[in-house]
Formats: C-alpha cells, structure tokens, sequence
C-alpha cells in the first residue's frame, strides 16, 4: 500500500489569509485574491474587477487611516471556489473572533453607497456589512 501523499494546491479549493486590522495591509489581500483569481482562470480585465472590489472593501471596513481598530484586530480573508464562482469573503476580527457590531469601526458618511457604485458591475456583492465587520464578494467564471 502507497504511502498518503501530501496535500497540493490543486487540492486545496479554499484559502485562507489573516493579516492585521491595518490599511497598510491592503496590498497583501489584494495580491492574494488577484493571484488565486488567476488561478481561479479569470479573465485578466475580470482579476483586475475582483481586486479594485477586494481594495474597495477593505477601504469600507477599516477606513482610511493608518490605525486599525483595535489592537491585536486583524482581518481574516477567504478565497474559495465552487461551481465555477470564485468567493473573496472578509471578515474584521478581535483577538481571533468575529467583531460585534458595536467594536466595528463606523464607515465614513457615504462609503457603503461610494463601495457599491465603485464595485464593477461583474463583482456581485452578497454582503456588505461595515458595521458587522463583513464583505463577502463573488465572481463568476
């Protein structure tokens, strides 16, 4: 009898990234949910859609400034596909569990309604919860 293998890539449908509560961490997750979109087999101008929506999302649940949240926030990314959708889910946390509404940070005046504009019209947005600290997006093949 074979040993098991181990576990590659191509058998891993689902990705998971936890960097800080920290705008400045934004190019990590773009770079991220870019290059599994490719592997995912979007078309490049579709890559190029999934990571303005992921940049965009990030914007909305950490806000502009250089602080995070909290300390010891971060924000857990995960990239999975299924049927032929590719799902960029992004959640704020607190020491490792889910922000209650009221630890979230409060979105500046206008940018859930500036997120859906900017949002391409291929990047569907199934959630868009700032104040529950959750985006979820997805794309078709």
């Amino acid at each position: 009898m074979a040993p098991d293998r181990a576990p590659t890539l191509d058998d891993v449908a689902t990705v998971r990234l936890r960097v800080p509560a920290d705008p400045r961490y934004a190019r990590v997750v773009r770079v991220a949910a870019s290059a599994y979109a490719v592997r995912f087999g979007l078309a490049p101008v579709d890559v190029g859609d999934l990571r303005l929506a992921v940049d965009e999302a990030l914007v909305v649940l950490l806000g502009t400034s250089g602080d995070g949240p909290a300390s010891g926030g971060s924000v857990a990314v995960r990239l999975g596909a299924d049927d032929g959708t590719l799902e960029v889910e992004l959640e704020l946390q607190l020491d490792g569990t889910a922000v209650e509404p009221p630890l979230a940070p409060r979105a500046a005046p206008g940018a859930l309604a500036r997120f859906h504009e900017i949002v391409p019209s291929g990047i569907t947005v199934l959630v868009a919860d700032p104040d529950g600290g959750r985006v979820v997006l997805s794309r078709r093949r």
